[in-house]
């Protein structure tokens, strides 16, 4: 008796897309669409996830032109808006992203001579309303750079000046003549030096005591002639340990010179207010001057005018 021949098993039915595939392939030049309906999706999804992209920072890009910044004041010579668009950050920025406004004041902080950014506003057109507060410089810091070692051509005069703001930040000293500095407060400690580069903290806490005089005497600058603020240990309160404490002398145009004391709102408790000081310093510097009236004016003690002129140590100033 003969065996019986094993049947092969039946073939699995087809997936979808063996069943589309085999259908396509069917219609006539079935066989190229097959092969180009992945090309289309693959091109879509590519067109989808880079082209679109690329197309709204080309139409939607921020250009130099279209950034309304607040005016600048006259103390700034540099193009501010130019300097932060060529700092790069505006390359990839689509004004159609969330994040443009916040990214475009970020820009505008990080330059040394702007404050804050207040506030920054998408307009019509493509255009930008880029609101700030720029730093305005109080006064001038002197540095006397000791000479390096082995050199011989260090002049015995040479100095640099850094300007810095009321908030001792320091300012880029490349806006400024040399004909400028007088336009401002000169401040003068031993050895005073940024501890930072430009748009950083001075670092200096003597600095920082002078500015606070500079910002309340700057309304009677002028009129007073007040030139150079010098600032000096409080050679009694540093024997009791006040090590930070800090005498601040004031001169004039006119070399006539004032030792204010402590600085605004730390004065001592026998000291007069900064008001009274003020009012005295004017009265005195408002009397005319008579050939014998060579000695100074010390605000530190409370006295009428009558009895304004008080010997002190000389300086060398």
């Amino acid at each position: 008796m003969g065996q019986d021949k094993p049947t092969d098993p039946p073939p699995p039915p087809p997936t979808i897309a063996q069943w589309w595939s085999a259908k396509i392939r069917s219609v006539p030049g079935g066989g190229l669409l097959f092969a180009v309906v992945p090309l289309l999706i693959v091109g879509y999804l590519g067109w989808y996830h880079y082209g679109a992209e690329h197309l709204d920072r080309t139409l939607y890009s921020l250009r130099e032109e279209n950034i309304e910044l607040t005016p600048q004041p006259e103390w700034i010579h540099g193009d501010v808006r130019a300097e932060v668009y060529r700092s790069g950050t505006f390359s990839q920025i689509s004004l159609l992203e969330p994040q443009a406004t916040a990214t475009i004041a970020h820009a505008f902080d990080a330059h040394t001579w702007i404050k804050s950014t207040n506030r920054v506003r998408k307009t019509s057109g493509g255009k930008v309303k880029v609101d700030v507060v720029y730093r305005k410089p109080a006064a001038m810091v002197f540095y006397r750079p000791a000479p390096a070692i082995g050199t011989q051509n260090v002049k015995v005069n040479q100095g640099l000046c850094f300007p810095v703001d009321d908030e001792g930040f320091v300012l880029p000293s490349d806006d400024f003549a040399s004909a400028e500095v007088h336009n401002y407060f000169m401040i003068f400690a031993p050895n005073a030096a940024p501890a930072g580069d430009i748009g950083m903290a001075f670092g200096d806490d003597r600095i920082l005591e002078a500015l606070k005089l500079c910002k309340l005497l700057e309304p009677q600058r002028h009129v007073l002639k007040l030139a150079c603020i010098y600032v000096e240990p409080d050679a009694i309160e540093q024997q009791l340990g006040a090590l930070s404490s800090w005498i601040l002398n004031i001169t004039t145009e006119d070399k006539r010179n004032i030792v204010w004391g402590h600085s605004p709102g730390k004065e001592t408790k026998d000291e007069p207010r900064m008001e009274e000081k003020v009012v005295s310093m004017q009265t005195w510097l408002n009397a005319p001057p008579s050939a014998s009236d060579i000695k100074v004016l010390d605000l530190r003690i409370r006295r009428s005018i009558g009895q304004r002129l008080v010997t002190v140590p000389n300086t060398g100033r």
